[in-house]
């Protein structure tokens, strides 16, 4: 068992975006009402989708010669394929989205600086938002406008201080076609969206969808044939129903996050469209491995799960590395070193033995732990070092940590491995004299029933 160390570097945090955003599920659909009979969809696999002709010339907060419409197709070419959609393009000279409850039935994806598309807007502390018209009868999806921020700074070249255009436009496009946000750190769903420059890296891994995005996708579009099914019921120490906990599958072999679902106000979960294979059942506060689950093509394998009761001592909020803490997931790269950091409350409790990733790729190095001091947060903050192997598959790889008194907590996806990692220090580690804190932008979705027909 490594030694805990304890840094007496002085540390400084400013503040950052971590509120204002509903607890997410790794990958969550969206539904009509509570019981979840009806998703919110698109009815058809053929979806037409007008560009505006402000995509041919961008407003003064999109950097000029970016390349705007290369980076809206690429989004929806990722999807197209992952959802088994095809969108059909049209050319429009509309500016604004369609006003909440007035809907013109023309799905618009739009940059302009207009007072409409900045009233969409409550803050600059979001990057766009999709606005959804469904019938709530059917769930059906009658048109969905995607906006982008004019008041917010994007790039497509990774330049510091902006936001990725092109990760923004593909998460925009999952809620287009009925997702919700995830929890999965490295989805490309997942509700916050981190500046360039963030952890000295251009921000480019959310272009990229994860497995959980994948699943999500087929969940809503199919192919079902050849796919199978994990469900059950979520309970709590006492047998009482467990409304909204995480229940996510990982792959055996591999350790990688797959995708996971919500559990529903009766307690019921389900997590869809999943390759056969051998899986890792884990569920937030049920223990490091809640059960191990064989998925078989057609079938659905039935497993309930019991988490724990009272309230969490063991609670990380952030992670990061390079000396920035945030909850976007840190992209490695492969044969590589990496300082890992986490705040949150009881982390201080975490011995050495304590730190895992349950993927034979990536190795946490015990020895490594270290107790940070002069930090300017409310929690403790620790680090340790992790290594990737020259063969980890692409993919986002989760953070366990287990307490001396033996309670568990998760970072679902909190590392991954992508093509698009940037280079680090020419030593491969990642490191910082001082924490900071770089933007991050708060996503969001707003639904409404679409007016009469």
């Amino acid at each position: 068992m490594g030694s805990r160390r304890r840094s007496f570097t002085t540390f400084t945090l400013a503040a950052f975006i971590l509120g204002c955003v509903a607890l997410a599920h790794a990958y969550t659909l969206q539904y009509t009402d509570g019981t979840a009979a009806l998703r919110i969809k698109w009815p058809t696999t053929t979806i037409k989708v007008a560009l505006s002709s402000s995509l041919n010339s961008p407003p003064s907060n999109i950097k000029h010669g970016s390349d705007v419409l290369g980076a809206v197709r690429r989004a929806l070419a990722r999807w197209s394929e992952a959802a088994n959609i095809q969108f059909v393009e049209v050319s429009s000279d509309a500016l604004s989205v369609s006003p909440s409850g007035q809907g013109d039935h023309v799905s618009l994806i739009t940059i302009a600086d207009t007072p409409e598309n900045r009233a969409v807007f409550d803050n600059a502390d979001r990057t766009g938002r999709t606005r959804v018209f469904y019938d709530p009868l059917t769930g059906a999806i009658a048109e969905a406008d995607v906006v982008i921020n004019p008041a917010t700074q994007f790039s497509t070249d990774g330049t510091s201080e902006t936001y990725d255009l092109e990760a923004t436009f593909t998460h925009e496009i999952g809620h287009f076609l009925g997702l919700e946000h995830s929890s999965e750190a490295g989805s490309a769903m997942q509700p916050r969206q981190g500046i360039n420059g963030l952890y000295e890296q251009a921000a480019l891994s959310p272009r990229t969808l994860s497995d959980d995005d994948h699943t999500g996708a087929r969940a809503l579009y199919g192919p079902r044939e050849g796919f199978g099914n994990i469900g059950g019921r979520v309970s709590d120490a006492e047998g009482a129903v467990a409304s909204g906990a995480h229940v996510w599958a990982e792959d055996i072999k591999t350790g990688k996050v797959v995708a996971g679902s919500a559990s529903l106000p009766d307690g019921s979960y389900r997590i869809e469209s999943l390759p056969p294979g051998e899986y890792r059942l884990v569920a937030d506060r049920a223990g490091e491995t809640h059960a191990q689950l064989k998925v078989n093509a057609g079938e659905t394998a039935l497993h309930d799960v019991t988490i724990g009761g009272g309230a969490a001592t063991l609670n990380p909020q952030v992670f990061g590395s390079n000396g920035q803490l945030s909850t976007v997931a840190v992209p490695v790269s492969r044969s590589r070193r990496y300082t890992i950091f986490v705040g949150g409350a009881g982390v201080d409790q975490v011995p050495s033995a304590g730190i895992s990733v349950a993927s034979p790729f990536i190795k946490v190095k015990p020895a490594s732990l270290t107790l940070q001091s002069g930090v300017n947060y409310e929690h403790p903050i620790i680090s340790f070092d992790v290594e990737v192997g020259a063969d980890a598959p692409l993919g986002d790889y989760s953070i366990l940590l287990q307490s001396r008194t033996g309670e568990y907590a998760y970072l679902p996806g909190a590392l991954t491995v992508d093509s698009a990692s940037g280079e680090q220090s020419p030593d491969g580690r990642a490191g910082g004299a001082a924490f900071t804190a770089q933007a991050l932008s708060l996503f969001n979705v707003l639904l409404t029933a679409p007016p009469a027909l």
